[in-house]
């Protein structure tokens, strides 16, 4: 990951000097998608993809951490999403570390995610999701839409994206079942500290007790990371997606035990 920008004019905030305390690991609260955007709009503030996307962030930079935020959110409200926070011991309102996944497919442990929540639950869920979209929605209207973005830009990315999926993960029985990765960051201050590996463990722990795949679309910066704790290369990105260079992929990582057949790429 380049160096995220310190000039005096950049929109870009400063965080506290790293110190030498514990770093600790706690579940996100419903509505804490604010310290996701936080530290995914810093994180990936100077990404080639970034700039593709959102050419206009300097002049704009609340527009762009609220892009992140209010997706990070939006996330949160579904019964199958995990989030956690990684935070130093004395400033857990402070994460410096966040992972969010998904469980994608029917079988008996996703469908039980959704029962424990309960209908009630879901049914909180559903109206909370409601109304942060009207809030979203009217705070784009006030504010005239995402003001950092290159409307074509992000169009093209999301038929990448389409077509990712249609390569890697459509039609395939075999990766049916999976936790998948939607959003993993760790401030560039303290990376190197193993932070990411104690992130991913939260959701590979229950991968292994599922016996099910975990996928990823892995950045160039993070794919090192995720070879470490057992995630293997089934392809690099295609097409006109090259904001990774040579680097990063899809990957995909099997449980420990592993009883079914070779994941086919």
């Amino acid at each position: 990951m380049p160096p995220v920008a310190r000039g005096a004019t950049s929109p870009v905030p400063q965080i506290p000097a790293p110190s030498q305390e514990p770093i600790l690991i706690r579940r996100a609260r419903l509505f804490e998608g604010h310290h996701v955007g936080r530290i995914a709009a810093r994180t990936y503030y100077d990404a080639e993809l970034t700039k593709f996307l959102s050419p206009r962030r300097e002049k704009y930079y609340s527009d762009y951490e609220f892009g992140f935020q209010s997706r990070a959110q939006t996330r949160m409200f579904s019964p199958r999403n995990i989030t956690y926070f990684a935070y130093e011991k004395s400033r857990p309102e402070a994460p410096i570390g966040y992972m969010q996944f998904v469980r994608l497919g029917d079988d008996e442990a996703a469908k039980k995610m959704e029962m424990d929540v309960g209908v009630t639950g879901r049914g909180c869920l559903w109206v909370a999701s409601w109304l942060w979209w009207v809030w979203v929605k009217m705070n784009l209207w006030w504010t005239g839409g995402d003001r950092t973005e290159d409307p074509e830009a992000v169009k093209k990315f999301i038929g990448m994206v389409e077509e990712e999926e249609r390569l890697h993960w459509e039609g395939r029985e075999d990766r049916a079942n999976r936790w998948h990765a939607q959003s993993v960051v760790v401030y560039e201050e303290y990376q190197g500290r193993g932070i990411g590996k104690r992130l991913m463990a939260e959701v590979l722990g229950r991968a292994d007790s599922e016996g099910v795949i975990t996928g990823i679309e892995a950045s160039a910066a993070g794919e090192l990371m995720y070879r470490s704790v057992g995630f293997e290369l089934v392809a690099r990105f295609s097409g006109e997606n090259t904001f990774e260079g040579d680097s990063g992929g899809v990957m995909i990582r099997k449980p420990k035990g592993w009883k079914g057949e070779t994941l086919n790429k």
